[in-house]
């Protein structure tokens, strides 16, 4: 039998979770995000697919999360079967491991299932040890550390490891690249200024 993705409720859930974690981190740029995005009862919706990848069987071992974050990590692991994962880089742009080992599903994006277009909100998995390789895109991003940490780089600015409930603030067309610790690591993934669009490879 075909699995649809879950009803509304589950994904304005989902929505309603990321900015009570954006508010959570107690970060004045995470706030500031945080009431960029308008009330999920002013966006329409729109069905997806659900659809898994061989990365997502670790969403349920994903590292430790923190007071901030476990709220939403705990929504994500109910319903992570339900959503529309995604990789959208081919082989070719970072390689096989990347390709298997790293995945989003959208919360809100131009495409759904929250529609909207000033921005995006989603959710990544990286694997354990895995870089995202040196990217920039237009749109100015946060990402918040959910389960797990990561070692994040960025042009201009100080290097270093980030835990669950911490803040990464990459300003647009900024350099910058993470890579997962020692276990599977999910990531909130929000722009504005821009909605969907492949970052450039460095």
């Amino acid at each position: 039998m075909e699995r649809n993705q879950s009803e509304p409720i589950i994904q304005d859930e989902l929505y309603r979770l990321a900015l009570l974690t954006l508010k959570n981190v107690n970060n004045e740029i995470a706030t500031s995000f945080q009431i960029s995005f308008p009330d999920v009862e002013r966006l329409s919706k729109k069905n997806l697919k659900a659809s898994l990848l061989p990365i997502t069987d670790y969403v349920p071992s994903v590292g430790n999360t923190s007071a901030s974050t476990s709220d939403l990590v705990e929504a994500i692991k109910k319903y992570y079967v339900y959503q529309s994962w995604r990789q959208p880089y081919s082989v070719e742009d970072f390689g096989s491991q990347f390709f298997n080992k790293s995945a989003w599903f959208p919360i809100a994006d131009v495409n759904g299932p929250i529609v909207y277009s000033s921005g995006l909100m989603e959710v990544m998995i990286l694997g354990s040890g895995l870089t995202y390789p040196e990217h920039k895109h237009s749109p100015e991003e946060l990402y918040i550390v959910l389960a797990g940490k990561v070692w994040w780089e960025a042009e201009n600015s100080n290097s270093g490891w980030k835990q669950a409930g911490d803040v990464i603030h990459n300003a647009p067309n900024q350099i910058h690249s993470v890579t997962g610790g020692g276990e599977p690591v999910l990531i909130l993934n929000l722009w504005r200024g821009g909605s969907f669009e492949m970052p450039e490879i460095i």
